[in-house]
């Protein structure tokens, strides 16, 4: 079967569907952070950097993203760390973005600042569980009490009806402890929790020290994954980890699935989209990165000119948006178009962006 043929019909694919805006664009607002995590994609510091976007020049970024129609999260280091933070989200309210945002749990996150969320609508909250008991979830943050902390705020949001993504790091010290935090989160959580998405660890910042799986590790978590989303309370996704879209269209063929079928449920599933492709990264000083876990190349800058303008016309985010381009097994890979492999995984390990996603199992067909 050739699947690249059949699944794709490239004039639909999200490559060119976003090839003008990206779904979602996320703002990297500050790197100062109070927490210590080990796998810090940013390398936080416990202060502002000086060079970060000024409220005027966020501002002029929610304007651009209001203009691609894409919806902007509101990320860090800690969001919280910003004085201006709640000002920016009423102007985003004021233009009509739609907005999210990644705090940390730290002390800021109070039950009043979540309830200024909920009053300013912002859309979707991400809190971060690594474990499901404290002795795990704070020896990876690097700060005790964030376990607490993150199941109050959990139930801060219940309260104020923020519907949640929850964010887990996947390593090879954390794969352990994620069947009894799934347990947590379907029987003892907040209803607010909407998303449970597993990190799959890219070696960037301070993650170069963690200890990745293997691609056969990976394998059996997908199935673990696969079985639980068919009954979960909330969607389970992976990130970084975009060949979870093959595991899931294999499974579907030997379960009698039609391709007309998968192809309905392509979108859903995130088809295509992945590092420079449906998203895209602002750094706090404003430069512009295909992801947050891949930082290269530069881009651009906001200070020089708006994102709308680089992400539809960097050469280098259409070279990585063209699967054909792909070396190793992905680019012999019958799913590259689906799939395409985390093209920041590859550059950590490789220092090629192009190259094969040392994660995945798949032996593409000859």
């Amino acid at each position: 079967m050739n699947l690249q043929a059949e699944l794709v019909d490239k004039t639909a694919y999200p490559g060119y569907v976003y090839a003008k805006a990206p779904r979602n664009v996320y703002w990297e607002m500050t790197i100062a952070c109070d927490l210590a995590c080990q796998h810090c994609r940013a390398d936080a510091i416990p202060h502002r950097d000086p060079l970060e976007l000024t409220t005027e020049e966020g501002k002029a970024l929610m304007r651009d993203v209001k203009e691609m129609g894409s919806m902007l999260i509101l990320t860090g280091g800690d969001p919280m760390k910003r004085q201006d933070l709640f000002e920016l989200i009423a102007y985003a309210r004021e233009i009509g973005l739609p907005r999210g945002i990644t705090p940390s749990t730290t002390p800021a996150l109070t039950r009043d600042a979540i309830r200024q969320f909920a009053e300013l609508g912002v859309a979707t909250m991400g809190i971060s569980l690594e474990g499901p008991r404290p002795e795990v979830h704070d020896t990876f943050r690097g700060v005790p009490g964030t376990f607490a902390r993150s199941m109050e705020a959990l139930q801060w949001a219940g309260e104020f009806h923020i519907p949640v993504q929850v964010n887990t790091t996947v390593t090879r010290q954390t794969v352990p402890h994620l069947p009894s935090l799934y347990r947590l989160l379907r029987e003892e959580a907040s209803p607010a929790v909407r998303r449970w998405s597993l990190f799959l660890l890219v070696p960037v910042g301070r993650g170069t020290g963690l200890e990745l799986p293997s691609a056969n590790e990976v394998e059996e978590l997908f199935a673990w994954v696969y079985s639980i989303s068919q009954e979960a309370p909330f969607n389970v996704s992976t990130v970084e980890a975009p060949h979870y879209r093959r595991y899931w269209i294999q499974r579907k063929l030997q379960e009698g699935m039609s391709l007309e079928e998968i192809q309905k449920l392509g979108m859903k599933m995130g088809f295509g989209i992945r590092d420079g492709n449906g998203v895209i990264f602002v750094s706090h000083r404003g430069e512009v990165y295909p992801a947050g876990f891949l930082p290269y190349p530069f881009l651009g800058s906001l200070r020089t000119q708006p994102l709308s303008s680089i992400y539809r016309n960097s050469p280098f985010l259409l070279e990585l948006r063209d699967m054909d381009r792909l070396k190793g097994k992905c680019g012999r890979c019958e799913f590259r178009w689906v799939c395409g492999g985390s093209r920041a995984r590859a550059y950590g390990i490789s220092a090629d962006p192009m190259e094969s996603d040392s994660f995945c199992a798949y032996e593409p067909h000859p």
